[in-house]
C-alpha cells in the first residue's frame, strides 16, 4: 500500500512539472518560425514622442527677420511731449529819472491762449495759468525763468511810494533763451502824483488866469487825461504824457477829426470829444 501511494505522488509531481514547462514555452518565447503562407501579428506598444534634435544656430547666420509693422488703424504708441522752451523776464522798478526802487514785490502772470509773436493779449479771451512772484533787489531788479508765452506783470507798491498810473503792463517771450525787460515806474519822492492837477498845470505852464483858478482832472490813466478850469468860457483840454511831461493835445473847442486822433494814439474812451468828419 505504501508503495502504491509513493507511485501516485510521483506521477502527480511529474504531471505538474510538465504543465509548468509548457506554460513557459508559450509566454516566454521571443521569435517563432512560421511555416510558409502563415501570418503572424504583433501587438504594438504605446506610442512614445521623440523630441526634435537640438540645433545650435550658426554664429554668422542671416539676421533675424524684421518685426511685423503695426497694421493701419491700430492705436499708436504714446509720444512724449516736446520739452518746454524757457526764457527770462527781467522786471525793473525805478523812478521816472531811472533810479532803482528796491524791495518792491512784483509778479509775472502767464495767460493763455495767446500767441507771443503777435505781441498782443486778446482782451477778455485769456486765462491766467501760471504766476511767479519775487522782490526786486537793492538796485530795483529781479528776474524770472518762465516758459515762452504772453505775460502780464505788476507790483504791490511799498507804502510811501507813488506808482505812475500806466495801465496794464505786458511782455512777450517768443523763443527759447530770450530775455525781455519790463519796467514799473514810480514818481520821484516828494513830488505829487502825475494825475494831480498841480502836476499837469506845472508841466503845461499855464498863465495866471488858469493857475489861480480851481482845476479838475478826469479820466486820467497817466498817459491821457481831461483837465478843465473853473473859469468863464471853455477851458477844457485833452492832455497827454510822453513819459516825462504833460502837454496839450487839443484845447476845446477844436476841429481835429476822430480818425486823426486815432492815428495819434488817442484812446477810444475819448471818441465823444471828437467830430466824426
Amino acid at each position: 500500500m505504501r508503495a502504491i501511494m509513493h507511485t501516485v505522488f510521483g506521477l502527480a509531481a511529474a504531471a505538474a512539472l510538465l504543465t509548468a514547462c509548457g506554460d513557459d514555452s508559450g509566454t516566454a518565447g521571443t521569435a517563432t518560425s512560421a511555416s510558409p503562407g502563415a501570418t503572424s501579428a504583433t501587438t504594438p506598444g504605446p506610442a512614445v514622442a521623440t523630441p526634435a534634435p537640438f540645433r545650435i544656430p550658426p554664429l554668422n547666420g542671416p539676421p533675424e527677420p524684421a518685426r511685423p509693422q503695426q497694421p493701419p488703424g491700430a492705436p499708436s504708441q504714446p509720444v512724449p511731449p516736446p520739452a518746454q522752451a524757457y526764457g527770462t523776464a527781467v522786471i525793473r522798478t525805478q523812478t521816472l529819472s531811472g533810479v532803482g526802487v528796491p524791495a518792491v514785490p512784483v509778479n509775472v502772470r502767464l495767460v493763455q491762449p495767446c500767441d507771443p509773436a503777435t505781441r498782443d493779449i486778446p482782451v477778455g479771451e485769456t486765462t491766467e495759468v501760471l504766476r511767479r512772484d519775487g522782490v526786486t533787489d537793492a538796485s530795483g531788479v529781479t528776474s524770472f525763468e518762465v516758459p515762452v508765452g504772453c505775460y502780464y506783470f505788476g507790483m504791490d507798491p511799498p507804502p510811501g511810494t507813488t506808482p505812475v498810473p500806466e495801465g496794464m503792463h505786458s511782455l512777450f517771450i517768443t523763443r527759447a533763451g530770450e530775455t525781455v525787460d519790463g519796467t514799473l515806474r514810480f514818481e520821484e519822492p516828494g513830488l505829487p502824483p502825475p494825475c494831480a492837477a498841480e502836476t499837469i498845470e506845472r508841466d503845461l505852464g499855464v498863465g495866471p488866469e488858469l493857475a489861480n483858478a480851481s482845476a479838475t482832472v478826469s479820466d486820467c490813466d497817466g498817459r491821457w487825461a481831461i483837465i478843465v478850469w473853473d473859469t468863464p468860457g471853455d477851458s477844457q483840454r485833452l492832455v497827454r504824457h510822453d513819459g516825462t511831461t504833460w502837454s496839450t493835445y487839443v484845447a476845446f473847442p477844436h476841429e481835429t477829426c476822430w480818425s486823426q486822433a486815432v492815428a495819434d494814439g488817442v484812446p477810444g474812451r475819448f471818441e465823444k470829444y471828437f467830430p466824426a468828419c
